[in-house]
């Protein structure tokens, strides 16, 4: 009897391992194409938008200058 509970306990640790969530993962690429405004996070990185379109990551040019997509080329 001992050893069926010891081996119902590993088919068990097993399963709830196999199931369990993994750890928060940051830095999740978006499915949905970026617009004009949106934050990015690597300046002169390019994209394009949903038409097609490229966009660059450029700092904003009022406030605290973070950075964001917009069209035109970097600055």
């Amino acid at each position: 009897m001992g050893k069926l509970r010891f081996v119902m306990l590993a088919v068990t640790a097993a399963l709830i391992a196999a199931v369990a969530p993994l750890p928060a993962v940051t830095g999740v690429a978006r499915a949905d194409a970026p617009s004009p405004g949106d934050a990015c996070t690597s300046l002169h990185a390019t994209t394009r938008d949903a038409n097609g379109r490229t966009m660059w990551c450029n700092p904003t040019m009022t406030g605290d200058h973070s950075l964001v997509w917009q069209y035109g080329g970097p600055s």
